[in-house]
């Protein structure tokens, strides 16, 4: 299951898209995808999510899927800004 380091910028502040990640959680989930790790600049103009998805297009298939994008843009993310950074590999969390 590939591991993507994605960017997205917002303009409502981490709470608010935090709230609206876990509204979507099971849905994702549901399709085989989870948020590793979330944080945001200190600005929180831009948010950086670690997630394990089943493929490199669910960026696209589940993203921009109308009632994912509305959620989104509800939650001030600009969609169109979304971009995958890299392909993880391994990392590692300290407690």
């Amino acid at each position: 299951m590939p591991r993507l380091l994605v960017t997205v910028k917002i303009s409502k502040g981490f709470e608010t898209w935090t709230d609206m990640a876990k509204s979507l959680e099971d849905e994702a989930g549901a399709e085989g995808a989870k948020v590793v790790w979330a944080g945001a600049n200190p600005d929180e103009t831009s948010v950086y999510v670690m997630m394990d998805v089943p493929n490199p297009e669910f960026m696209q298939t589940f993203g921009l899927r109308e009632d994912v994008k509305k959620a989104r843009e509800d939650a001030g993310a600009d969609v169109t800004s979304t971009t995958i950074i890299t392909q993880i590999g391994d990392y590692w969390l300290s407690d």
